[in-house]
This record gives C-alpha cells, sequence and structure tokens, in this order.
C-alpha cells in the first residue's frame, strides 16, 4: 500500500495519524467516561441510559483509533527499520498487542449497552444488579486501559531509542518519549501492583506530562517535515 509512497511522504502520513489518534483519545477514552462514568452505580447506569448515543459515539472512536492504530504502527515499521530492525520489530509487535488488548477491552466495554439496548436482556436482572453490573464493566474497563497502557508504554521505550539513533529525525524529542515510556509502564505497574501508592502516583504523572510534549512533538514534526534532508 505504501510500497510507491516516499518515506517523507509515509512520515507526514504518520504525523497526520498521531494527531487524529490524540484528538479521538481525548473524545472516546477522557471526556464519554467522564459524563457517563460515575462513583455511585445508579448514577452511572442512569447516565449511561442518558447518553446512550454519546456513548457510542465514543466506541465508534475506539474502532477508529484501533483502525489508524495498525496503520500507523505499519508506517512507523518502515520508517524506522533500517535504523535498528529487531528493535522496530520489537516496538511493532508491542503496539500490535496493546491493540489487541484495545479490541478485547472494548468488548467489555460494550457488554452493559447490549444489555441496556435489549429488553429481553434488561429483564434478567433487577435494577440494582444491572447497575452493579454496568460499574463492574466500567471498572474492568478502566484497568484495560492500564494493561494496554503497559504495552504502549513498552512500545514507546523501543520508539524512543530508534527516534534517538535515527539521522533523520530529532534526537531530542526521541529523549522525551524515552522518558514519558516510563510513566505509562510505572503507572501501569503502581495501580494495578501496588494499590497506586501516592509517591508513585505523582511521580508516573510528572513523567506522562513528558509523553504528551513528546508524542505530540512528534507528531507534529512527522507532519509537518516528515523526515530530515540527509545532507
Amino acid at each position: 500500500m505504501f510500497a510507491n509512497i516516499s518515506s517523507k511522504q509515509q512520515g507526514k502520513i504518520a504525523g497526520w495519524l498521531y494527531i487524529i489518534i490524540a484528538v479521538l483519545g481525548i473524545f472516546s477514552i477522557a471526556y464519554v467516561p467522564s459524563v457517563i462514568v460515575s462513583e455511585q452505580a445508579a448514577i452511572t447506569l442512569q447516565n449511561l441510559k442518558n447518553h446512550l448515543i454519546l456513548f457510542k459515539w465514543g466506541v465508534f472512536a475506539d474502532i477508529l483509533i484501533g483502525l489508524f492504530e495498525v496503520v500507523l504502527t505499519a508506517l512507523l515499521y518502515q520508517l524506522f527499520c533500517q535504523v535498528g530492525k529487531i528493535t522496530a520489530i520489537a516496538a511493532t509487535y508491542a503496539r500490535i498487542l496493546m491493540v489487541a488488548i484495545m479490541g478485547v477491552n472494548l468488548l467489555i466495554y460494550l457488554a452493559p449497552v447490549v444489555v441496556v439496548s435489549s429488553p429481553a436482556l434488561s429483564q434478567l436482572f433487577t435494577s440494582v444488579e444491572l447497575a452493579r453490573y454496568t460499574q463492574i464493566a466500567f471498572s474492568l474497563h478502566a484497568t484495560g486501559i492500564l494493561v494496554w497502557g503497559f504495552f504502549f508504554g513498552l512500545h514507546l521505550l523501543f520508539l524512543s531509542w530508534l527516534v534517538v539513533k535515527s539521522p533523520k529525525h530529532p534526537a531530542w524529542l526521541g529523549y522525551i518519549m524515552w522518558v514519558g515510556s516510563l510513566g505509562y509502564l510505572l503507572e501501569s505497574f503502581n495501580k494495578i501492583c501496588l494499590g497506586n501508592n501516592a509517591i508513585l502516583a505523582i511521580v508516573s504523572g510528572v513523567l506522562l506530562a513528558a509523553v504528551v510534549i513528546g508524542e505530540l512533538g512528534f507528531g507534529l514534526w512527522l507532519m509537518v517535515k516528515g523526515e530530515k534532508e540527509l545532507k
């Protein structure tokens, strides 16, 4: 598909995909749950019923993210395989694993909607049971984000090394992405394994702030430049 496109153009396409995925992610991962998910199960269920269309648009955005992630992963491999083939393969597998986990996580996320949208299934639960089930499903989905976030951090760890070593890309962005990768890895480990230690939560939050600069900066740089011209 990209065989007849120059590496510079491939880089620009990858940059656009980075920005599109970021915008879709803000909507589906940050905004939609902020409207629907509450600490109280009954309120969460009522919010889901009241904002069912918004929820489905969020799911559609997640599906688009998965599609664009696959294309972006292929492009990143094309751009960096000559810098370090084994590292590029490791980065590719880590990001593909992330996408696969995102797909499974989306099924968990959709489960309450399937029940709420079906009178036949809804009558199998009392209102309290359905509210609890919805809350559990959304909690599992939030944990699933941490799981795929770990593999995304692993991908960033490999990708940042490739960016630093590549003569066609700015090394300083690679170093910032490397710092950000540690944020993803630490956040997932802390929340899943350590019960969200307060000190580690602060450290991971600071590190994750770096990844916003690094990843968005890398995406914007690719979108504008594609790659450096070698002299």
